[in-house]
């Protein structure tokens, strides 16, 4: 995929997400999501998709720093709060996209830890 596509892609995936619409349509079918730090790994569509809404329900005021877009890959950094820790309380994370096809075929995060529990 060009970065034109990569970055229409990701676009899209975050224009569902922002409006609570299923933003699952846009990974492939056997899609996987990495934990860095416990090497637990989601897979599927659905699976992910719920995951990172849980994930999401964690953090408060996340604000990307860096976002960097490919031929087929994505680099995200930024940082959130947890809930009820307030701005000290804050946590880097990057999230690294893969995708094949017009979709988002794998994700790995650093930073974030094993929350919310699989």
């Amino acid at each position: 995929m060009s970065a034109e596509q990569t970055q229409r892609t990701m676009d899209r995936y975050f224009e569902l997400m922002g409006r609570s619409a299923d933003f699952g349509t846009c990974y492939t079918s056997d899609v996987t999501w990495l934990i860095a730090e416990t090497g637990e790994v989601v897979r599927g569509a659905d699976a992910v998709r719920d995951y990172v809404i849980a994930l999401h329900a964690t953090m408060v005021d996340a604000r990307t720093r860096t976002y960097i877009v490919g031929e087929s890959f994505v680099y995200l950094e930024g940082d959130c709060a947890a809930r009820g820790s307030g701005e000290s309380g804050r946590t880097n994370y990057c999230v690294a996209y893969e995708l094949a096809d017009d979709a988002i075929a794998a994700m790995r995060c650093y930073g974030l830890g094993g929350r919310p529990a699989l």
